[in-house]
């Protein structure tokens, strides 16, 4: 318990331009905060320039102590859970350690963007998390950068994309829980930024110490008072990451089948003309938040070929360079979103020792699970792509003994379980990503055999279809002879006799059994002894060089081919970190997809990714690896 006289953890909220219900977020989140055992002084909730509020008559204990030692010194006033303090226009910081040192365990701040962005980037303010209120589409580009930088500098962040409704204002103004989605949204942020005794890693951040970065990035993304060529230019960089954002985001639905089984149009699939335009509009989006709207702007992409990853923003304007006289500048950058590192085959152990798990271990993304979580996993993670995310197994399996080191490192139970006591020691727990995910995963991992852990860790889920964790019937799963092994996974058109192949070749080389299957599909439709006019032969339709190139003696030996084309596929998802690519360089062969990056544009190549990834949606398998972004000049 804090004495009087200590420092209150601060949390920091503002709310972007033109969003509304910023200061309604900031009062939802301290009457949560007030509500948990990690707080049991009382919250603290300032308003800077804020309007003079009374105190209601229904107040917490601890809202009222906090009220009379802040009488004399600020503008205070307990109303329901909290303590409401009015920090005044000029003299907000001092006021601020004030109410940081009258014995709460938090203060919520709600200030404007300017001021937020001086507290969070200052290291003796010692924030402890940090909330932005963005409408989206409009604050999409803006609000994401912000979050993703605060998150990489040890800053636990969120965003509320969602206004508050009437009621639930008034009742948040009041210090009560407001219900609803706002209170919902506004526990899961006091959750994540304030931890639990009994939560386990969090993925993304494991302390919270505040360094001093972004101070650049910060004054360009909320409006700082920089002119000339400097900022035009910080302008193009966030605009060319905001377009490659848009195109990582988007890049997995140009490859979904245009239409439903039904016949419908799929909502979920975008042609090639609206893929980009949607990046320029991203583009836009971030040069309007910037304050350059109006200035001559050009977006270009990278070659002329089929879904392009590398994109050009050019600026042209008249901005004050020496103060002397207004002159034209010309500036350019360039982003790209581009594949992460794939592993090949796994690096680990096929069989787990060290835990509460001794079965056999499949691996998804490197990461060891038991093989029906891997398969399940599979399912849940192309579902997801169908909707637009790109699902992250941050962690999965860990020993007791990577459980002690990752404790001693940092010995909290908020963060991490004790050894001996955690559910990732036994296979069936995953830490997923990314936080954008978060809400579409509650709402649907169910159906695909996972359950959320815990209410306050919206990462992790745990397998429930299957053999309960750490059980004897659980280190069965995946033996030979087990039907709930890797072969699970397969779909249901793929004859019974080579549905052992292409598991063991799947588990040999790491790569997806589905993914072997429909390429078989559309391959050969499983003939053993298939022959193109160009060649090709056998079930994987292996051209001679390569057959040979990959120890195949007999491309017409349907198990040795199958073993053949997961050692293939394994390379080229490991040189292009994408199903995509990988399929168009199996099909058209790895040059012509080096060269541009993309899927070649021949329209065979085209047909054949596209027919393999409608086959795999179809049957629920896999999602390709997540794009990342980054600047490249």
């Amino acid at each position: 318990m804090a004495e009087p006289g200590s420092r209150a953890g601060l949390i920091a909220v503002t709310a972007l331009p033109g969003a509304t219900g910023g200061v309604a977020v900031a009062a939802a989140l301290a009457v949560a905060a007030a509500r948990r055992r990690t707080t049991p002084d009382g919250v603290v909730l300032c308003e800077v320039g804020g309007t003079v509020r009374r105190p209601t008559l229904v107040s917490s204990t601890a809202a009222r102590g906090l009220e009379s030692r802040l009488c004399g010194e600020v503008r205070a006033a307990a109303r329901g859970a909290v303590c409401w303090v009015g920090l005044g226009a000029d003299a907000w910081r001092d006021e601020l350690e004030l109410c940081r040192d009258a014995g709460a365990s938090l203060v919520v701040a709600f200030l404007e963007p300017g001021r937020w962005r001086e507290l969070v980037g200052d290291p003796d303010a010692g924030a402890w998390g940090a909330v932005v209120r963005a409408d989206l589409p409009g604050g999409r580009a803006l609000a994401g950068l912000v979050a993703a930088d605060l998150r990489r500098s040890g800053i636990p962040a969120g965003v509320v994309v969602r206004g508050p409704g009437l009621v639930a204002t008034r009742r948040a103004l009041a210090g009560i829980d407001p219900g609803g989605p706002l209170g919902a949204r506004a526990r899961r942020l006091a959750a994540r930024l304030l931890g639990d005794e009994t939560g386990q890693a969090l993925p993304l951040v494991l302390g919270l110490a505040l360094a001093v970065v972004l101070v650049g990035l910060f004054l360009a993304l909320l409006g700082s008072a920089a002119t000339g060529g400097a900022r035009l230019q910080r302008a193009a960089d966030l605009a060319a990451v905001s377009a490659a954002r848009s195109m990582r985001d988007d890049h997995d639905r140009l490859f979904l089948p245009a239409r439903l089984p039904s016949g419908r149009a799929n909502p979920a699939h975008l042609s090639e003309l609206e893929y980009r335009e949607r990046a320029r509009s991203a583009a836009a989006a971030a040069l309007r938040a910037n304050g350059v709207e109006g200035v001559g702007s050009r977006v270009s992409f990278a070659g002329a070929a089929f879904a392009p990853n590398r994109v050009r923003v050019a600026l042209n304007a008249r901005v004050e360079v020496d103060e002397a006289r207004p002159e034209s500048v010309r500036t350019a950058a360039v982003a790209e979103a581009y594949p992460p590192a794939v592993a090949g085959p796994p690096a680990g152990p096929e069989v787990a020792t060290g835990g509460g798990y001794s079965g056999p271990l499949s691996y998804r993304q490197g990461k060891p699970m038991r093989p029906d979580v891997a398969a399940a996993f599979d399912r849940l993670a192309a579902a997801a792509g169908r909707h637009g995310h790109a699902l992250l197994v941050n962690s999965a399996f860990r020993s007791d003994a990577e459980q002690a080191a990752l404790y001693a490192a940092n010995p909290d139970p908020r963060w991490v379980a004790p050894p001996g006591t955690s559910l990732h020691r036994c296979a069936t727990e995953l830490d997923l990503g990314p936080a954008s995910a978060y809400g579409w995963l509650a709402a649907n991992a169910r159906r695909f055999g996972f359950e959320q852990r815990y209410s306050w860790e919206a990462w992790h889920f745990g397998f429930i279809a299957g053999p309960a964790p750490c059980s004897a019937a659980g280190d069965r799963v995946g033996r030979e002879g087990d039907g709930a092994g890797a072969a699970t996974a397969l779909p249901a058109f793929v004859p019974a006799r080579f549905q052992a192949p292409i598991a063991r070749a799947a588990s040999r080389w790491n790569v997806p059994a589905g993914l072997l299957a429909a390429q078989l599909m559309a391959e050969s439709g499983f003939n053993p002894f298939a022959v193109s006019p160009a060649g090709a032969s056998g079930i994987a339709q292996f051209m001679p060089a390569t057959a040979a190139a990959y120890g195949l003696k007999d491309p017409f030996d349907a198990a040795e081919a199958i073993d053949a084309q997961a050692h293939l596929m394994s390379d080229l998802l490991r040189q292009f970190g994408q199903v995509p690519l990988a399929l168009a360089a199996y099909n058209a062969g790895p040059a012509p997809v080096s060269a541009c990056g993309c899927v070649p544009p021949y329209p065979e190549t085209q047909a054949y990714v596209t027919r393999i990834l409608g086959l795999l949606g179809g049957a629920g398998e896999i999602a390709p690896p997540t794009l990342e972004v980054r600047l490249v000049r």
